[in-house]
């Protein structure tokens, strides 16, 4: 029997199994929402939106064909918007011990190369002076050949400055030697030496003369004298009993044994004036008496040639330790006598 009254306007209320997928649905939408603004805030100008900690992870669903899961982190997809470059550690890391490889800048990073930096223009370099070089090899002189026997001794104070190198290739060995021209050989081989006398004021030498500080200091060094009449004679040719007393004078030399022993050694001894006896002996024994061509004539009153003076002036230095000594069969020795 049915029944004749229409249908009532209320509806039936909804079943347990409808609530629940109807939350569930709701629950899923808004799980993507909030992992699609979280992933990227950009696309729905939600930078600044903030949300709960309980949505700072994606919520774990069963897989399902139809329900976006969230991409892992270890993802090799890189977001196109922004690169994040990682701060500066706090202490400097330790750099590796093997050798280091180039790294690449990261991607998205321009690399801009630091502008070269302006360099004024490098000062010129200071150059030291090159101090001049020794001769190379012996001097030459067309009047001294290489068997002269003065050869040695000319050679080695010329090579030392102590006799000027003449400019025409000659040194005139046989001319004879003045009084002012060893005053300047002295000079020059005793340069370091100090005063023991007071200078002479010369009558004969002039203060402008170009010999006048030789001869101050020969005088005040102790190698030559004056004449009487206070003069120097400067031109005066120098015999060789002066040259040999000068030398000692100026090196101190005193004889070790009697003077007229030592000087036996030579045949024409009386010649020797009496004045310059000590003077001979010492210098003989101190072997700075040079003597040609034999050995054992001394020839004390003849005048000194420039070779003979260049021989006993480097046999003086030799004596003061100032060049090493030379062998030759022209320097005197004295006798060995019976005491």
């Amino acid at each position: 029997m049915s029944s004749s009254q229409p249908p009532s306007g209320e509806r039936n209320p909804l079943g347990l199994d409808e609530l629940i997928a109807i939350l569930v649905a709701f629950g899923t939408m808004g799980a993507i929402l909030f992992w699609v603004t979280g992933k990227n805030p950009d696309r729905l100008n939600a930078r600044n939106w903030q949300f709960p900690a309980v949505f700072s992870q994606p919520a774990v669903t069963p897989a399902s064909p139809g329900i976006l899961t969230p991409e892992s982190p270890s993802s090799d997809v890189r977001s196109p918007a922004k690169t994040l470059l990682p701060s500066e550690p706090d202490a400097a890391p330790v750099g590796p011990l093997g050798r280091v490889l180039p790294q690449n800048p990261p991607v998205g990073v321009i690399v801009v190369p630091p502008k070269p930096i302006a360099r004024s223009t490098p000062a010129p370099a200071i150059t030291k002076p090159k101090a001049d070089k020794p001769k190379v090899g012996p001097v030459r002189f067309s009047d001294v050949p290489d068997k002269y026997w003065a050869r040695p001794f000319i050679v080695a104070l010329v090579d030392r400055k102590i006799f000027a190198e003449p400019t025409d290739s000659k040194f005139h060995p046989d001319e004879p030697m003045t009084r002012a021209e060893l005053a300047r050989l002295i000079q020059r081989m005793s340069d370091d030496k100090e005063p023991i006398r007071k200078p002479i004021d010369f009558k004969d030498v002039k203060d402008k003369s170009p010999v006048a500080p030789a001869i101050d200091h020969t005088v005040k060094t102790g190698y030559l004298k004056g004449y009487p009449n206070n003069e120097f004679r400067p031109e005066k040719q120098i015999p060789r009993v002066e040259v040999i007393a000068a030398l000692a004078s100026g090196l101190s030399l005193k004889p070790s044994t009697k003077a007229t022993k030592t000087l036996q050694v030579y045949t024409d001894r009386a010649k020797v004036p009496k004045w310059a006896v000590n003077k001979v002996a010492s210098a003989t024994e101190a072997g700075i008496v040079v003597n040609h061509p034999k050995r054992t004539l001394l020839q004390p009153n003849r005048t000194a040639t420039r070779a003979e003076v260049a021989a006993m002036v480097y046999q003086a230095m030799a004596k003061k330790g100032k060049v090493p000594a030379k062998s030759s069969e022209y320097v005197v020795k004295p006798l060995k006598l019976p005491k």
